[in-house]
């Protein structure tokens, strides 16, 4: 499902994943622009010293695999503003999710008259269905779980694509199961409204 990273970032920091990509020096003095210009408290954001982080930031050191990581966890911590973690928290909605036991599967039950909703999370793909490969764009808040919702912003904050995907591949099983998603192109949320 290639393109989740680059959506999801995109979604929740309004920037570009290959920022991540970018040298040392340039993501060190990116955070430290986000934090103000002080050095101890974005080398503490990253869990350095700030004479390493000094160090980093002039080019005179390169830090380690973890350290790298930190710096780009870091950087996606401070680009996600609470209010969008929030409004992602609020783009699925338990009430209407549940188990069929007749089928013997989860699905949307939605009570009678109540259409479908407003906002959720929305994400715009070029998915297979029945050998029909096209873009797409499906409300998949209406089959996600709040804890799905907390799980890709876990797999957001910490860079995990895979963990990511696998959130998606099950909603997308749930709005139809032999879905085949080839390329996720954007993603958007808002809180899921079924009365608006």
């Amino acid at each position: 499902m290639k393109g989740t990273r680059e959506a999801l970032f995109r979604a929740l920091s309004k920037r570009s994943a290959k920022s991540e990509d970018r040298a040392v020096n340039v993501r060190a003095g990116q955070l430290l622009k986000r934090m103000g210009g002080s050095v101890k408290e974005a080398a503490a954001k990253v869990g350095a010293s700030p004479r390493t982080f000094k160090r980093w930031l002039d080019g005179q050191a390169t830090p380690k695999a973890a350290n790298s990581e930190a710096l780009n966890r870091a950087n996606r911590d401070v680009l996600a503003p609470q209010g969008r973690r929030e409004r992602l928290l609020k783009s699925a909605d338990d009430e209407h999710l549940g188990y069929d036991e007749a089928s013997d599967s989860w699905g949307v039950h939605r009570p009678e008259g109540l259409g479908s909703p407003s906002g959720g999370f929305v994400v715009d793909a070029t998915i297979t269905v029945s050998q029909d490969t096209r873009r797409r764009t499906v409300n998949l808040g209406e089959y996600l779980s709040s804890g799905h919702m907390a799980e890709l912003l876990d797999a957001y904050m910490s860079g995990n694509e895979a963990k990511a995907q696998g959130v998606l591949a099950e909603g997308f099983e749930l709005w139809v199961p032999q879905a085949e998603v080839n390329a996720v192109h954007g993603i958007s949320f808002g809180p899921l409204d079924y009365e608006g």
